[in-house]
């Protein structure tokens, strides 16, 4: 059995994530990673904060791995965490929320059995965060401005544990046949002030989802220091089909309809204003200024990951620092 490249993990366990699967499933990842010779501390969050704070302080705490179990607000919580702290420590994603859109672009795997081995013995690599100074909040995936927040704000919680994903699908229909343009003005970091009329703002950090052949754009990544900015400004429900079909064929070019460019930087204006979400999570409503933290977090993603799905090309892994190695006996 290869030995593991880690000594010390703290498991962050969402408790009430996946209908209360996430304590179980935190007990038996312990106990496979113990028999690996990794001392594991399990941690259950009990409220907001609670994983965003073990998480900056995991260095600290003498960890060099922190392993996630929630849903993709718990993943949040966590990257955020990292986000603030100077020394990182590499995050392993256990998917048992109800999307677990995160762990889709990560090419995580989805069955816990297969967890640990990808824990141990994947790659490591850093990831660019998106960081909102007003709100002190961090993002990993995205900022979704307009249409895509208000059907996250349509779905509550009581309807996800009863209906998983088909609550989002509910309520994305029911909201694209009342879609509303606004008067959008986006100023990047060098002051060029662009403006559009439309209904949805993307801002994204990772775009691309190979598994599910989706992607936003043709070259977001997450890695290389920029947001990519998206304004889709489509009238009427068949509108967002084709946007839509657009992202899921990857045949992707300016449109009318949709509308891309790249900053490190932007403050986002409405009128009138509309609802922001950052990687599912409500965030009230616009202006939005927002900013990229190159590397502000280190990831551990599938093996299927790749950085550009279009040519096959892998990005290096990051090298565990030598303090990490477990010492040769």
């Amino acid at each position: 059995m290869k030995e593991s490249p880690y000594q010390r993990a703290v498991l962050i366990v969402n408790p009430v994530s996946g209908q209360a699967r996430g304590l179980r499933l935190g007990q038996q990842l312990r106990t496979t990673l113990e028999a690996r010779g990794v001392v594991c501390s399990v941690r259950v969050t009990s409220g907001l904060g609670d994983a965003m704070r073990w998480s900056r302080s995991a260095a600290a705490d003498g960890f060099d791995l922190i392993v996630t179990i929630g849903g993709d607000g718990t993943v949040g919580e966590v990257v955020s965490g990292q986000a603030r702290s100077e020394e990182k420590v590499p995050i392993a994603v256990v998917p048992v929320g109800t999307a677990n859109v995160v762990a889709l672009a990560l090419a995580l795997p989805w069955f816990p059995g297969t967890a640990t081995g990808n824990i141990l013995d994947a790659r490591v690599l850093p990831f660019d965060v998106g960081y909102l100074p007003a709100e002190d909040r961090h993002f990993l995936l995205m900022a979704a401005i307009g249409y895509p927040a208000k059907v996250i704000q349509d779905s509550p919680r009581r309807l996800k544990n009863l209906f998983g994903v088909f609550t989002y699908l509910g309520a994305g229909v029911r909201n694209a046949l009342k879609l509303d343009e606004v008067r959008i003005l986006i100023e990047d970091e060098n002051g060029v002030v662009n403006e559009f009329e439309g209904n949805t703002i993307l801002l994204s950090n990772i775009g691309k989802i190979g598994d599910l052949n989706l992607k936003v754009t043709p070259d977001t990544s997450a890695h290389d220091g920029r947001f990519d900015v998206t304004v889709i400004s489509s009238r009427s429900l068949w509108d967002l089909i084709a946007v839509v079909f657009r992202m899921l064929t990857w045949r992707y070019r300016p449109t009318p309809r949709l509308h891309h460019f790249q900053a490190s930087k932007v403050t986002i204006a409405t009128d009138p204003p509309v609802a922001i979400q950052i990687d599912g999570e409500d965030l009230g409503q616009t202006p939005l200024a927002a900013e990229i933290v190159p590397g502000g977090v280190h990831l551990i993603v599938g093996k299927r990951y790749r950085e550009n799905p279009d040519d096959g090309g892998f990005l290096e892994e990051l090298k565990l620092p030598q303090m990490w190695q477990r010492k040769k006996s």
